[in-house]
């Protein structure tokens, strides 16, 4: 897999580094430090299969920026790395196409299940985010950020997100289907739909494991 890793934090950026070449698949690692290095490839026609940008090298005009670079770079899922944990700029970036958002101030351990979701395919959202979301009801265009998608390729619905939510929390039942105002059975088809998508056989089990995969913050 042909990998950019584009961030003008050097420490920051060889410590990703070095998390990024565990994976084997990550066979050829190419780091630049500013946009202009980047805008340099995409004239080169370089192509890569996964990029990851510093929001801090795409400048004030961010978005409008990040919406070039996915043209440049069209073949590529791009994650974007940034310090901000404002649920609304992570928002923008997914409208925008990011496959994913990591945030710096993540732990190493968080960072690392961020990565096994990405390098796998899959798409990474910050659990205070999905928290955040699964607190209320989506708002419009925000279907895509609570549609978390699960290693087998199927989606976590909004119901099902705000279920894991109030499992991880340790309620019942009867406690969750009161405060999502739905009955015991419906709850219980939502904890059926999260074992089988988490391939797991209990709730405990599908707490912890959305914990490890980054679904749920530990």
């Amino acid at each position: 897999m042909k990998i950019l890793l584009a961030d003008n934090h050097t420490l920051f950026r060889e410590g990703f580094s070095r998390q990024l070449q565990r994976f084997e698949s990550a066979t050829d690692l190419r780091e630049v430090t500013d946009m202009n290095a980047v805008t340099a490839l995409a004239r080169a026609n370089e192509q890569f299969n996964l990029m990851f940008i510093d929001r801090d090298i795409l400048g004030e005009q961010w978005r409008d920026n990040f919406k070039s670079l996915k043209s440049a770079f069209s073949g590529a899922r791009v994650v974007m790395l940034g310090e901000s944990e404002e649920q609304r700029d992570i928002l923008d970036a997914f409208g925008l196409g990011a496959t994913g958002y990591i945030t710096k101030l993540s732990s190493d351990s968080l960072i690392i299940n961020a990565l096994r979701l990405i390098m796998d395919g899959n798409a990474y959202v910050p659990p205070a985010v999905l928290k955040g979301l699964a607190a209320r009801p989506p708002k419009s265009g925000e279907s895509r950020i609570l549609s978390h998608v699960l290693p087998d390729g199927k989606n976590l619905t909004y119901r099902q997100s705000e279920v894991l939510q109030h499992l991880s929390n340790g309620l019942s039942n009867k406690q969750i289907a009161y405060e999502m105002s739905v009955s015991e059975a419906t709850v219980k088809l939502h904890i059926n739909a999260l074992l089988r998508h988490l391939h797991v056989e209990n709730r405990t089990k599908a707490v912890v494991t959305a914990q490890r995969l980054g679904i749920l913050e530990a």
